[in-house]
């Protein structure tokens, strides 16, 4: 089962916000939500222990944003299992249609049966530790630096004159893109492929991933972490593998953070994940058979099955 996220369950098939308000007041009995089609030509797309799912709710899913017809499908899937589950646990509310009876069934059932206990970063036990002992590094991260560039490539011991040429080409390249900014490692390759046609000096062009500067061979890392901002060249640099003209395309800044405060701000998407294991587990648990019609569900309209 695939979840956006606790909101797009909240939202399915036009369900209310499932805030942090009271919990509706119990109704004198409880209701029942089955899905209604929204016409003549709503489709069944699914069924969960022989509910129905409808078309209608996998084109509202796909509509607030699921990747796809099979992602949405996944949710109204979950929303649909809550509901009947939601029921059978004999939760009750008020509401005056049927899409808002199920929607305050599910919204309900979430807020006492996971919400409650999955309120806080600690509240998720295990997961919330071992996600910070493998992510540790986080606490103390240096400037990552992540960089493009442009070799003229050249042996180490290649003798002078082989030097002086390759390194009056780099220069070429790094003089052309000196006053440039905002570049990208396609303007540097453009650059060096130009300005190389025709010379029998070999050059290659890459990219480098975000990497911190002691772990950069110093040559490169000191000119690349010389450069002022984003989108600028360097000068033409010796390296161990010949002269490179090197551009700053991206990165992440130093950042010193606590065990807490990383705990805090993972813990929006890890309680998504526990969300999507919570629900699984209901499937497991309840050996709900879902089926589903490929057939009627390629005909749908709004987005890539």
């Amino acid at each position: 089962m695939r979840l956006s996220s606790l909101a797009l369950i909240a939202a399915a098939c036009g369900g209310g916000d499932g805030g942090g308000d009271a919990p509706p007041a119990p109704a004198a009995r409880p209701i029942t939500a089955i899905a209604q089609p929204r016409g003549a030509d709503d489709v069944i797309v699914a069924r969960v222990a022989g509910r129905p799912v409808y078309g209608s709710c996998v084109a509202g899913q796909v509509s607030r944003g699921a990747r796809d017809r099979r992602a949405a499908l996944d949710e109204c899937i979950a929303f649909e299992l809550m509901a009947q589950e939601a029921e059978r646990r004999g939760l009750t509310v008020t509401a005056s249609a049927d899409e808002q009876v199920k929607s305050a069934l599910v919204n309900r059932f979430v807020e006492t049966q996971f919400e409650a206990t999955h309120a806080t970063a600690d509240s998720l036990g295990d997961v919330m530790t071992r996600w910070l002992d493998a992510n540790a590094w986080r606490m103390h991260r240096p400037e990552l630096r992540a960089s493009s560039y442009a070799r003229v490539v050249l042996d180490q011991n290649a003798p002078p004159e082989a030097d002086a040429a390759a390194r009056a080409l780099a220069e070429k390249i790094a003089a052309a893109l000196a006053s440039e900014t905002g570049l990208f490692g396609v303007n540097l390759r453009d650059t060096a492929t130009r300005l190389g046609a025709g010379s029998p000096l070999k050059i290659e062009a890459a990219d480098a991933p975000a990497t911190q500067r002691t772990k950069l061979d110093p040559s490169y890392g000191d000119a690349l972490f010389a450069l002022p901002e984003v989108g600028r060249a360097s000068g033409a640099v010796r390296t161990p593998w010949g002269w490179d003209v090197i551009v700053w395309t991206g990165g992440l800044p130093a950042l010193e953070q606590s065990r807490e405060q990383m705990a805090a701000s993972a813990f929006p998407e890890l309680r998504r994940v526990a969300f999507g294991a919570w629900v699984n587990a209901l499937i497991k648990e309840r050996q709900v058979k879902v089926t589903i019609d490929p057939d009627q569900l390629s005909k749908l309209e709004g987005g890539p099955s």
